[in-house]
């Protein structure tokens, strides 16, 4: 095996280690999109219901909420729970990725998160440690999250490994989103949600399995040869940190835009879109599946694209495929906002819909990748955890603006509110191109100090 953790034949993607991060990523984001596509129904109808026995903390939880917004239901309750479960997890992330750059092995990290999540899965399935056991589980979570990502960076030597694997990497974490509602959704309808928070822990042993038997068994990845010309002297001057900073901002701002998708985009397509198929109506949550399966769709033909690149020597630098997904995300909300504004009284056909579909999914799949290439590339080595922990905060931040914004639904036109959301992905863009004229300048210094 060479250096740095990639085969001296053949391509990393194909290192049994990367396959084991690839699938702990599947089934940690089954577990995880399979309890939360649950969530607001179990912690309303079981932890919040008046009529049951309180479950630990939930009366803390009631008081504290009604102090801050007034009485709310046992939905509006499960609400707020629920949005402050997602945030707890997202700022896990950076605090997780820290631990593991200052810990002697990130593989021990990454096994004692994957327990953790499990204790607290275990305790979920009882009423009583329900509120106790998802605070473990999101905090672990968050914690696994960051240093998976680190550990997959450190498997690939350039530009375009990186961002294939990260590419191929998006495609099973896709896959673990779409596959994780269905089989947890599908056993609480048949048995029950206890046994659906019980197959999600029987996800997060199978993919822990998984991880020991292959990345497990080695030390932790190798970090890539330090005398690599992209990682010389990476992350160490403000100008290292100041990309660093301007494209995750940018990543930022575009996951923002994007994160409409299921939200505001969902109760407009439920009166402006036309869901009749051949004489059949098409739910309208089926627009979020439709998203992953895009996203996969996209992920194969943006990599052959990238592939026949590589090729001919053209491979494009992450700060520009970010700008390339910021441009897209824009597009996309201004095909919403051009339907909206020249729709007259009939209903808008469902190609609107999937082409803004479309044009989103293209902007994950070409920023989501490039931004973790990038940290990986350029982060000071000694933090890369901790700055894939804050490239992970666009949860948060999205989850920040969607509650803003949506808030103006309704208030201003269809069409100014699809242009707020195309705004937001116009500063996506607007970041990108400052990263692209820092790496722009800095490579302009470093060639006159090289040719001095």
């Amino acid at each position: 095996m060479a250096r740095g953790g990639s085969f001296d034949t053949g391509h990393p993607i194909r290192d049994r280690r990367f396959l084991a991060l690839a699938m702990l990523e599947f089934w940690e984001r089954f577990a995880m999109a399979g309890v939360k596509s649950l969530l607001v129904l179990i912690l309303a109808d079981q932890i919040f219901a008046h009529d049951l026995a309180p479950a630990l903390g939930a009366p803390t939880l009631r008081g504290m909420f009604e102090r801050w917004f007034g009485p709310l239901s046992s939905v509006g309750l499960a609400s707020q729970v629920y949005g402050y479960a997602g945030a707890l997890l997202y700022l896990a992330v950076p605090l997780g990725g820290l631990i593991g750059d200052l810990f002697a092995s990130r593989r021990l990290v990454i096994y004692a998160a994957a327990a953790t999540m499990l204790a607290g899965l275990v305790l979920m399935i009882g009423v009583a440690t329900f509120l106790p056991g998802l605070a473990l589980f999101m905090v672990a979570t968050g914690t696994l999250k960051g240093n998976l990502s680190a550990q997959v960076g450190r498997l690939f030597r350039d530009e375009a490994e990186r961002q294939r694997g990260y590419a191929v990497y998006l495609g099973f974490l896709n896959a673990g989103v779409i596959c994780g509602p269905l089989v947890c959704g599908g056993v609480a309808t048949g048995l029950g949600w206890p046994y659906a928070i019980g197959a999600a822990a029987a996800a997060i042993a199978i993919g822990t399995l998984g991880y020991a038997a292959t990345a497990g068994r080695t030390a932790d990845v190798a970090a890539p040869d330090q005398s690599v010309p992209e990682r010389r002297g990476a992350g160490t001057g403000l100008r290292g940190i100041a990309i660093l900073v301007a494209a995750i901002l940018s990543v930022y701002c575009c996951w923002a835009a994007y994160e409409q998708l299921g939200d505001i985009f969902l109760v407009w397509a439920r009166t402006r879109i036309d869901l009749h198929v051949a004489g059949w109506t098409m739910p309208v949550a089926w627009f979020v599946s439709l998203d992953g399966v895009f996203t996969l769709l996209l992920i194969v033909g943006v990599q052959g694209a990238l592939g026949r690149a590589a090729r001919r020597g053209g491979t494009p630098a992450a700060q520009d495929m970010i700008l390339a997904g910021g441009l897209a995300c824009a597009a996309g909300y201004g095909v919403l906002a051009l339907a909206s504004r020249y729709a007259g009284a009939e209903l808008l056909s469902i190609g609107w819909a999937l082409l803004y579909l479309l044009l989103v999914d293209l902007a994950v799949v070409l920023v989501w990748p490039s931004g973790l290439s990038l940290i990986a590339a350029h982060a000071p080595p000694r933090f890369v955890g901790f700055w894939m922990g804050v490239f992970y905060l666009h949860g948060f931040f999205a989850s920040l603006w969607v509650g803003i914004s949506g808030s103006a639904y309704g208030r201003i036109s269809d069409s100014g509110f699809w242009l707020l959301q195309a705004g937001m992905a116009g500063m996506s863009v607007a970041l990108a191109l400052v990263a692209i004229l820092l790496r722009q300048r800095g490579a302009a210094r470093q060639a006159t100090i090289t040719s001095a």
